[in-house]
């Protein structure tokens, strides 16, 4: 959040000629915060409900019911997400702005639903869990968007609207999180297999079988690299296309080998750990770039 805002949005308040954000920062902690508390009440509440689950994959990582009571799970949860909330609602009316509870509203009620429900079936739950991971860069700059806009929509730099550009930018973020998440979700379901079919998930691993479930993960693996293909077709120096390998195409090659590699459940924790470092890699291309 700090990166998409401090990083990519001043990039483009620059081209206006005004790098001052709209947001206070005390208000945007605020957003932060929630953000935090949301993500932490959704690994609660996923913690809560897939006790058995987790006793099967992870069993050495087992806190909710062994560490944690389970009502007290409950309560930390709700404590977190009534926080946020309140967060939430204090920057909307300081600024005005009341769309601003709709993500963290929508966030919640995912999460809640997402380990009983949604994360049984297939694609849908994978889905559920990228559209919160990609509305995380919007939620970042959607009130300093909305504070600015009439100035940036009145700014036009090389032929395009500031306000549409930004837009543009941001989205494109959040698209790549969508996608890498796609990859990640399925490669964890690969992973967590055993237990998940012990408790009659049908995940895409169960359903499909993990031969299947590898080519569905490298179809998304190909639009992620068509994505970074055209990124690299905006890049105008050499130092900016090393930092785009780097930081992308070749961790990601290496979570490509560690797929076409994999032949059960356990030989998908390689692969996982280096789209982590996509997922890194890709803040760090900012930074590099345009920080």
């Amino acid at each position: 959040m700090y990166i998409t805002r401090y990083v990519l949005l001043t990039d483009v308040l620059e081209k206006e000629g005004n790098t001052a954000l709209a947001l206070s920062p005390l208000r945007f902690g605020a957003l932060v915060l929630s953000a935090l508390l949301i993500t932490a009440a959704g690994n609660v509440i996923n913690d809560y409900f897939d006790q058995k689950v987790d006793k099967i994959n992870k069993p050495d990582k087992v806190i909710v019911g062994k560490s944690v009571n389970r009502k007290v799970a409950i309560l930390i949860h709700q404590g977190m997400n009534l926080l946020a909330f309140g967060l939430v609602v204090w920057v909307s009316i300081q600024v005005s702005f009341w769309q601003l509870l709709i993500l963290p509203l929508l966030i919640m009620f995912f999460l809640w639903w997402y380990s009983p429900v949604f994360k049984k079936k297939p694609v849908v739950g994978n889905l559920l869990v990228a559209f919160c991971t990609a509305a995380v860069p919007v939620f970042a700059v959607s009130a300093d968007l909305y504070l600015a806009r009439q100035t940036l929509a009145a700014s036009i730099w090389q032929g395009n609207n500031l306000y549409a550009y930004a837009w543009f930018w941001v989205l494109g973020v959040s698209a790549f999180a969508f996608v890498l998440t796609m990859i990640r979700e399925a490669v964890k379901d690969a992973q967590d297999e055993p237990g998940d079919r012990e408790e009659r998930y049908q995940t895409i691993p169960i359903i499909w079988g993990l031969q299947r479930t590898k080519r569905y993960v490298i179809i998304w693996m190909v639009v992620f690299f068509l994505m970074t293909g055209w990124c690299a077709t905006r890049i105008a120096t050499t130092y900016d296309m090393i930092w785009l390998i780097a930081c992308l195409v070749l961790p990601m090659l290496a979570a490509l080998t560690f797929i076409v590699k994999a032949n059960k459940p356990s030989d998908f924790g390689k692969a996982s750990r280096w789209i982590k470092v996509v997922m890194l890699g890709g803040l760090l291309l900012i930074l590099a770039i345009l920080g």
